[in-house]
């Protein structure tokens, strides 16, 4: 199933409402989502751009464990995506699991 940028945005904030595209505001409480866009496709017919494909890495940090990824790969189900990877990092003396994954979306050239 295809998605749309705004189809994907009402599904992260779904799962939670702390969804923010491109960075978090300082002091906001983990578990949060970020969803940034990291390369831009396209569909071309006859010479023509006919779809738009954005790719966006879709990230969960979290100071708690992979359990909390479970609500947000169900919700994505159906849309495809790449495996779920998980990096940690510090972030003020507190250990931080970005858990990300990539999903490419299809907008209409207008």
């Amino acid at each position: 199933m295809s998605i749309n940028l705004e189809q994907l945005r009402e599904l992260l904030k779904s799962v939670n409402k702390k969804t923010y595209r491109g960075n978090a505001p300082p002091g906001v409480s983990y578990p949060y989502i970020v969803y940034s866009n990291i390369s831009m496709g396209k569909k071309i017919a006859s010479g023509k751009t006919i779809k738009l494909m954005p790719l966006y890495q879709i990230s969960l940090f979290t100071t708690g464990t992979e359990m909390d990824l479970l609500p947000l790969e169900n919700a994505l189900s159906k849309v495809p995506h790449t495996d779920f990877y998980g990096v940690e990092i510090d972030e003020n003396d507190d250990k931080v699991t970005n858990f990300f994954t990539q999903i490419r979306v299809v907008e209409n050239v207008e």
